[in-house]
């Protein structure tokens, strides 16, 4: 088969200035309840988007859509990993409520809590979901495109989208390598090739001829260490299948109550974007982050420890250019889905989410990826949009969980009070107060020398555990006057009693939400030591 039958749209061009939705209501669609439409990326910082102030990034459909709804700029995810991430935005629910607590408890871990999805497909929503599921499998049933069989697994190509796999194996079987050039395996199942970047793992290796070209193939990397520029046209692309796939549904569920999820992998790594993304962005512009050279003497997080390449000025300037033209890429198919909307008639009844499920540290403390409870890795993009219902272009500062997702949906479809470890946004966005001045943040890590909780107030970052012993490094920020987290005022920080009334403050609130949801593990909190002699 071929996919290119399968699209008729173009990439959106990124260079012209926004692209603008107008508002139409259907004769089918005019009722209380709204159609729900949620986009979700995978590892997309908080400020890897144009409304954030980043002049550098091109997200002209995404920086309309925040001024078509509410912005929240301080959104922090439940869990900065992303099945349990994803798992408890579906719920609802903490991860240690869900016991979904890390990306290997998709396949063995048990979590019967509902849905918004279920709860909604037994009112009569029609529940449809693309992309990256990545929760638990049983989760999966509701929707009405059947889960593929091993669709929450590793390998998303080829559990995903047998198509696709098809089109790439037929097409690329047969071709040659070029200089500079490898298969790229971690992703794309070692047939499509990709261009290194200085930042790969394997980079070094072919100018120099220390390892044979045929060795290097073999060479098992994750898919952090692959970064280049994958030589796949733009339609065939991940992110290109995923939106079109979402387009397709939109036409087919026009005349029908929809909860509807686009998930898209992209930025998530490995990143390999393909061209005309990958030439949007020269390495040579990127602004690296303040916080890239941190030896990290006195935080939770691998200690005095160099982590290459993360912390070489020259390879983040690579990453962040790739990883800007994945975004780019996403935003392009962003504007291409709400345009559907707009010419189904469908825009103003229907309530559209972004959000991402983590973000991710890009060089920033010199780390990677996530798993960890710095801004860039615990903060991420989170718009809602309902035109005629939400007013255009707020903003509200105010932390907020992203887990919050669940019971806000559910209120504007008209169901309140179901359980929920979080709170109906829907009062602050009408001009109320929110439930609480924090967000919070978790992962019962393996590791038992990093914290496990996190409290974040508007001015006030505490990294803390559930354990009351152990060797943590406990971590307070100021994030006011000290917003890339270099200074931990806890730890072995000399004047750290200076601080004991504020992380007391933070923590009575912690426990406090934490006794509110039942938080089975609140007593080791409680009894932690903050500060030690």
């Amino acid at each position: 088969m071929n996919l290119k039958s399968l699209f008729c749209n173009k990439p959106v061009a990124v260079t012209g200035g926004f692209v603008f939705f107008s508002s139409f209501i259907s004769a089918g669609q005019a009722n209380e309840r709204p159609n729900i439409l949620i986009i979700m990326t995978d590892q997309q910082a908080w400020n890897a988007v144009g409304y954030s102030g980043n002049k550098m990034i091109k997200t002209p459909n995404l920086d309309r859509l925040a001024s078509e709804g509410v912005n929240f700029s301080h959104a922090v995810t439940p869990c900065p990993v992303c099945v349990p991430a994803r798992t408890s935005i579906l719920t609802g629910r903490l991860t240690e409520t869900t016991t979904i607590r890390e990306n290997g408890d998709v396949k063995t871990g048990d979590c019967y809590y509902p849905t918004f999805d279920e709860i909604l497909a037994k009112r009569g929503f029609v529940t449809e979901v693309y992309g990256k599921f990545h929760s638990p499998e049983h989760m999966a049933r509701v929707y009405m495109n059947p889960p593929v069989k091993g669709m929450t697994g590793t390998d998303p190509i080829v559990h995903w989208e047998p198509i696709y796999v098809k089109y790439i194996q037929e097409n690329f079987r047969n071709r040659q390598l070029k200089p500079g050039e490898l298969y790229e395996t971690t992703f794309y199942g070692g047939t499509v090739p990709y261009k290194l970047d200085p930042p790969d793992r394997r980079y070094k290796y072919l100018p120099s001829g220390e390892i044979p070209e045929d060795e290097l193939r073999r060479k098992k990397l994750g898919q952090d260490d692959v970064h280049g520029v994958l030589d796949l046209p733009a339609e065939y692309t991940i992110t290109a299948i995923q939106g079109k796939q979402t387009i397709d549904a939109l036409e087919r569920l026009k005349n029908e109550q929809f909860i509807l999820t686009c998930s898209f992998h992209c930025p998530h790594v490995p990143i390999t974007p393909s061209e005309p993304y990958a030439s949007l962005y020269k390495a040579k512009d990127m602004i690296t982050p303040v916080s890239i050279e941190d030896q990290r003497k006195n935080s939770p997080y691998n200690p005095g420890e160099v982590i290459s390449p993360y912390n070489e000025k020259d390879k983040v300037q690579y990453m962040t250019a790739n990883y800007y033209a994945f975004v780019t890429e996403i935003d392009d198919w962003v504007g291409k889905i709400l345009t559907k909307l707009e010419q189904l008639k469908l825009t103003e009844n229907t309530l559209v989410v972004f959000v991402s499920d983590h973000g991710e540290m890009l060089g920033a403390h010199g780390m990677r990826g996530k798993f960890c409870f710095y801004e860039e890795s615990v903060r991420v993009p989170f718009i809602i949009c309902y035109p005629g219902k939400i007013k255009a272009g707020l903003s509200i500062s105010t932390p907020v969980s992203i887990l919050n997702i669940f019971p806000t949906i559910l209120d504007y479809a008209g169901l309140k009070n179901i359980p929920t470890d979080g709170y109906s946004l829907r009062p602050v966005i009408e001009g109320g107060e929110p439930r609480y001045d924090f967000a919070v943040s978790e992962w019962t890590w393996s590791n038992n020398n990093v914290p496990s909780l996190m409290i974040r107030t508007s001015d006030w970052k505490l990294m803390t555990t559930h354990r009351s012993g152990g060797k943590d490094v406990e971590a307070l920020f100021d994030l006011k006057n000290d917003p890339y987290e270099m200074n931990n005022l806890l730890g072995t920080n000399p004047e750290r009693f200076k601080y004991k009334e504020i992380s007391e403050e933070l923590r009575s609130k912690l426990v406090r939400y934490l006794k509110d949801v039942s938080y089975p593990l609140v007593k080791g909190v409680e009894q932690r030591i903050l500060i030690r002699n």
